[in-house]
């Protein structure tokens, strides 16, 4: 018999992923209350400590899908999670100007100045902003042959304005916008001459450069090389506490089983999926197809490649050497691939 749980929290955040869907439909909700399980988020939560739990993963009874640098960083500092699936997507990245600049690819910004936005909330000793701008510029340069020396990195402090994650919360927790990646201060840059362009990404990087009538220095989110899609934003871990894990894992195992469903069922009810990503987003039906084009669930699927992992480790050392994370870990020993594979086992067997 499978041991009783406590209550059980969710943390995410308003991105593309397998799990963002299956609450925004109510598919995960919806799972669990079968089996008399009511779910609660950590980020709409009233409770700061609870609020934070989506950053430093301290609750056992819980699980997390969102940006990646949170996930990796709580690993680092001791966090009790694991790692049970990675959902890949290609949505739009991209670096942006304005037309007045002439910059017209990544090689172009030798000599030029690029915006790279910082933000810690308050008590969590991590820097969740500048990965993606820096692996973004690392992308964007990559792709073209080049590394990022001759640019400009120009450090552009974060102030966090709107409530994405927790409308009451006042603290800053959750409040930065990951859309944006609070762009207001790169935006006011941009159009004060401070800085020469900025790393956008998703159905809101879209929606922010039609708004700021930006030109497009280049774009890489559908790039054939996985190492240059890689970035802040993608891959983004479903990770799990450990005492969940090895106490429920009939739960874990429900977990992934939705999950999994979600892209086959993304793909058969375009326009749903579509509706649901721009509901949390905040942003329009349009914006959301030409971030990521028109099969949404394949920007939806789970799963644990190794080599898709050994991508994943290469740009975790990316953080330790960044100074992201000041602590590296074996990879191998945070995945656990029991849930993903008792349901490919069982999918076999029926």
């Amino acid at each position: 018999m499978a041991e009783t749980s406590p209550s059980i929290w969710y943390s995410r955040s308003p991105v593309v992923s397998p799990l963002a869907v299956a609450v925004r439909t109510g598919k995960l909700q919806q799972a669990f209350s079968q089996q008399g399980i009511e779910l609660s988020s950590t980020t709409e939560n009233a409770d700061e400590n609870i609020r934070r739990a989506y950053f430093n993963h301290h609750l056992a009874w819980s699980f997390r899908q969102g940006g990646n640098v949170p996930a990796l960083w709580a690993r680092s500092t001791g966090a009790a999670s694991r790692l049970i699936g990675l959902s890949w997507n290609e949505e739009f990245q991209g670096i942006i100007t304005l037309p007045s600049t002439k910059i017209t690819n990544a090689k172009e910004l030798t000599g030029r100045r690029f915006g790279v936005p910082h933000f810690s909330p308050p008590g969590i000793d991590v820097d969740l902003t500048a990965p993606f701008a820096l692996k973004g510029l690392v992308s964007a340069r990559a792709a073209e042959g080049l590394d990022i020396d001759g640019v400009e990195l120009v450090d552009l402090p974060l102030v966090p304005a709107n409530p994405v994650f927790n409308k009451g919360a006042s603290d800053g927790l959750g409040r930065f916008s990951l859309g944006g990646f609070g762009a207001g201060p790169q935006v006011a840059a941009l159009f004060r001459g401070e800085i020469d362009a900025f790393y956008v990404k998703g159905v809101e990087g879209v929606a922010l450069a039609n708004a700021i009538g930006a030109s497009l220095v280049t774009e890489f989110g559908s790039h054939p090389d996985l190492w240059i899609r890689l970035g802040a934003g993608n891959p983004r871990p479903l990770t799990i506490g450990e005492e969940f894990l090895h106490k429920r894992p009939d739960l874990a195992q429900l977990l992934v089983r939705t999950l999994t469903d979600i892209g086959p069922w993304a793909t058969r009810h375009k326009d749903e999926a579509v509706r649901a990503l721009a509901l949390d987003h905040k942003a329009s039906e349009q914006a959301v197809l030409a971030a990521l084009g028109d099969d949404i669930g394949a920007h939806l699927t789970l799963r644990l490649d190794e080599a898709e992992l050994a991508a994943f480790d290469r740009y975790k050392k990316l953080l330790v050497e960044w100074k992201i994370i000041k602590n590296d870990f074996p990879l191998a020993g945070w995945v656990a691939h029991g849930p993903l594979e008792s349901l490919v086992g069982k999918a076999v067997a029926e």
